[in-house]
């Protein structure tokens, strides 16, 4: 493959779309309603399982095994905020997040809802993250400047 840069996901879709690019990773939330339209076909899915809007879709991972790359997000704060504030917004988030209709609301966008973890466990995340993306641009010998 040839790595092709785009301004964001539509466009890349929209020549996936028009048979001008054979192929692309994209996150499924920018996807999802062209797959369900049959714009474009799903061949795997970057998680190890799979996910719930695209059950008949395996995983990349069950022909490369070890295989993992996912998009995710998070509620960040300035490195100097105060562990109370730190605290009571994640414990804000955990309450919003267990509410069913937000599960529903990340559900059709096309993300897929997990549970928040500790801010100890996200930060380690963050930095386990690092290290392993690191490794990877280091051995595709791409130049970071």
């Amino acid at each position: 493959m040839v790595h092709v840069p785009y301004k964001g996901s539509v466009p890349a879709l929209t020549d996936v779309i028009a048979g001008r690019i054979p192929v692309m990773f994209v996150d499924l939330a920018p996807s999802l309603q062209f797959i369900k339209n049959g714009n474009v076909r799903a061949i795997g899915v970057s998680w190890n399982t799979r996910v719930p809007q695209l059950p008949d879709v395996p995983p990349v991972a069950d022909g490369v095994p070890g295989f993992e790359a996912v998009a995710w997000q998070m509620l960040v704060a300035p490195s100097g905020t105060p562990k109370p504030i730190v605290d009571r917004l994640h414990a804000k988030l955990k309450s919003i997040e267990a509410q069913p209709q937000f599960k529903e609301q990340v559900a059709k966008l096309g993300t897929v809802p997990v549970d928040t973890p500790s801010v100890a466990e996200m930060q380690a995340y963050v930095k386990s993250e690092i290290v392993h993306w690191g490794k990877i641009v280091e051995k595709s010998g791409v130049a970071m400047d």
